[in-house]
């Protein structure tokens, strides 16, 4: 079984939908310090967590990056 990831642009739409009632899983990778971890997103806003931080439509990890992370999801 192969999975499929797709990035940024058409994860962002996903996630910042409308209609997106359900919560999404989102893989999150700093491409600063190399993290890579999964987060929640509720209705285009993130779920609470001390390591990302929101900022309109990107996301930031606490390492001090000044650069977004980048944003993944399985098909």
């Amino acid at each position: 079984m192969s999975t499929s990831f797709v990035e940024n642009r058409q994860v962002l739409n996903t996630i910042f939908a409308k209609d997106s009632r359900l919560p999404k899983e989102v893989m999150v990778f700093c491409p600063a310090c190399k993290t890579f971890e999964t987060v929640c997103f509720n209705r285009g806003v993130l779920n609470q967590t001390r390591k990302f931080t929101q900022y309109g439509n990107h996301i930031y990890h606490d390492c001090g990056s000044k650069e977004p992370c980048r944003l993944y999801m399985t098909l």
